[in-house]
């Protein structure tokens, strides 16, 4: 069985970054107070669920958009993308604009 270099890397990725991520987050629940990490969800919640929550949803509307309309095509500011780049730019324009709606909307005391 001939396997090819770059699927191998992407899969080894697409297992070891959930889980070395997962680790980490373990590492700061075990670490810290939960005291302590109360004040940081309460203080930063924007940052803490919010910014998460905005990846999450421009990630729906990228593969939404890939799902309903095939694949993607993106020209702007001098520059063209196809395929997965043009996914990845949507991507960060779409996680932008929602990261900006919740700073503007957001009540910073």
């Amino acid at each position: 069985m001939n396997a090819d270099p770059k699927r191998v890397v992407a899969w080894v990725l697409i297992f070891t970054v959930p889980v070395s991520a997962a680790a980490v987050l373990a590492g700061f629940l075990l670490v810290l107070p939960l005291e302590t990490l109360q004040q940081i969800a309460t203080r930063h919640f924007a940052a803490v669920v919010g910014l998460p929550l905005a990846a999450l949803l421009a990630a729906f509307v990228v593969v939404a958009l890939r799902h309903t309309a095939g694949p993607m095509k993106f020209e702007g500011f001098g520059f063209k993308f196809e395929g997965g780049a043009g996914q990845v730019i949507l991507w960060v324009i779409c996680f932008l604009a929602i990261a900006a709606a919740i700073r503007l909307l957001w009540s910073v005391e």
